[in-house]
This record gives structure tokens, C-alpha cells and sequence, in this order.
């Protein structure tokens, strides 16, 4: 079974700079109730989207744990600046150069070895509030 600490700290590397080991721990079939779309791929997507809209990531790990026997939960805040939006919610935004703080919290179902479903809250608003006010 994976562990949670696992889970966030290869989320943290991932969501920081793209490190692929937390998509290894994706089911071929995972599905993300964020976009409605299924497989890591989806992930590759969304990498894209970060990378072309934030450079000098920070990911500040807050916690983790497990909330039953089968789901995680990861705590974390990405720091970095915004260069783009290719984010489908920053269409639009010229580059600011703004810093942001981009707090989540997501849930990721297990099943043995893998992830195999996955949710998240996250504070996009206050991402967009930092944005607008550069601009």
C-alpha cells in the first residue's frame, strides 16, 4: 500500500518541477474528478499548464495523512511567478510577474500499490487577486 507521506512528498517534487515519480503511482486508469478525465496523461496536461504559467516553483508542503482505508489527503502551497496563463482559469492575464501562493488540498483514492481517483480544493481565486492587482 502506498503510503501517504509517499504520496505528497513525490505531489510536492511534481507539482515543484514536474518530477515524474508521482505519476508512476497512478493507475493506467485513474480518474480525476477535477477535470473528468482519465489516465496520468491528463497529468502531463496540467504539468504543461504549470510550467508555461509559473516559474521559480516552490512547493511548501503543509501535511499529509490518511483519512480512511483507501484515500490520502496532501496539504501544500506552490509559490513561484506568474509568466503566463495557460491555465484555462488565467486565460487572458497578460504576464504579470506577480507572486503567487497557490494553496490546495487534494485527495487521492488507493488501491494497493496505485492512486486510482482523485479531488481537490484549491485557492485559484487568491491566485487570480494576485494576478489582477500587478496588472
Amino acid at each position: 500500500m502506498i503510503e501517504a507521506r509517499q504520496v505528497a512528498h513525490a505531489y510536492a517534487r511534481w507539482i515543484a518541477d514536474g518530477d515524474r515519480d508521482f505519476q508512476a503511482m497512478m493507475s493506467p486508469a485513474l480518474h480525476d474528478h477535477v477535470s473528468g478525465r482519465t489516465g496520468p496523461e491528463t497529468w502531463d496536461m496540467v504539468w504543461s499548464w504549470i510550467e508555461r504559467s509559473f516559474e521559480e516553483r516552490r512547493a511548501e508542503l503543509h501535511g499529509w495523512g490518511t483519512l480512511d482505508d483507501h484515500r490520502i489527503a496532501v496539504w501544500v502551497t506552490l509559490h513561484g511567478k506568474h509568466i503566463g496563463s495557460a491555465m484555462p482559469w488565467l486565460a487572458g492575464r497578460p504576464p504579470s510577474g506577480a507572486r503567487i501562493a497557490w494553496k490546495q488540498l487534494h485527495v487521492f483514492a488507493v488501491e494497493g500499490d496505485r492512486l486510482t481517483e482523485h479531488w481537490a480544493v484549491r485557492d485559484d481565486l487568491r491566485v487570480i487577486e494576485a494576478i489582477d492587482a500587478m496588472c
